[in-house]
């Protein structure tokens, strides 16, 4: 089994990922599936739940003979993964799939950066024996789907954060409303429904619902994993947060609503 990297802008996002994933839990599952690499994480307190696919064709080269599924520390792999932007390409091995106990991880360079003291690398990481029970997601249709630029949105969960430990989300067909509130004061943002890169809600619908910031802000630590990030809410399910990483690959986050009294 043997992937590889070697588009820098795949290997930023590819780093971002796991260095945001590294505080959800000790450890990741990898499932290395025929046509993609698929991971899921629940984090420690039960509330938010990652979904990564990432596909065969968004890698330089993908070799599976056959579906493995391992896990490993998540910091561990996030320390080793610290190493991989000084590179040029990064190779992810098991030897034996049969019986694998190790995760290979080779950060190399180009013969102009080796002269350069940029050294390959090559790290092994020992394989956890740990059970994981793959939850299914369903296909939802959302009462509010909304798309922006994940910059911006980043930049306002940071403000937002400032204030309070809850995100107020108000919307309907002509407002998206963003609001929190603490001993320090309240902040309510109006988002221009125009500033929306996409935008559609049920007819009728009015949307009022609550959601932690603490974990919301967990899933925009990294700008690196797109341009933009899609928001799907609704009153009966998680919400959803996605990021397109190009050719079919995509990080989803979800996260369920607080109980407001």
């Amino acid at each position: 089994m043997k992937l590889t990297i070697e588009n820098k802008a795949k290997l930023e996002m590819f780093v971002a990922l796991f260095q945001l994933l590294k505080n959800w839990g000790s450890y990741l599952s990898l499932q290395f599936e025929l046509g993609q690499l698929y991971i899921q994480s629940m984090d420690k307190s039960h509330i938010c739940l990652s979904s990564i696919v990432i596909k065969a064709a968004w890698f330089s080269e993908y070799v599976i003979d056959s579906a493995t599924n391992i896990a490993v520390d998540a910091a561990s792999f996030a320390t080793m993964m610290n190493y991989a932007l000084k590179h040029n390409r990064m190779e992810i091995k098991i030897d034996d799939v049969s019986a694998p106990d190790k995760l290979c991880i080779n950060l190399l360079s180009n013969t102009e950066a080796k002269v350069k003291d940029n050294f390959d690398h090559f790290f092994e990481l020992p394989l956890m024996d740990v059970e994981h029970e793959t939850l299914m997601i369903p296909e939802v249709d959302y009462d509010v789907e909304f798309t922006m630029d994940a910059k911006k949105f980043g930049e306002l969960i940071s403000e937002l954060m400032v204030f309070g430990q809850n995100l107020n989300i108000v919307c309907t067909e002509d407002l998206l409303e963003l609001n929190s509130n603490g001993d320090s004061g309240k902040l309510k943002v109006n988002v221009p429904i125009d500033s929306l890169n996409e935008f559609a809600i049920s007819e009728g619908e009015k949307m009022d619902i609550s959601y932690s910031l603490t974990h919301i802000g967990k899933m925009c630590l990294s700008s690196k994993l797109g341009n933009e990030i899609s928001l799907g809410i609704s009153a009966e399910y998680p919400m959803s947060l996605k990021y397109s990483l190009g050719e079919g690959s995509t990080v989803s986050f979800f996260v369920a609503p607080k109980i407001v009294d």
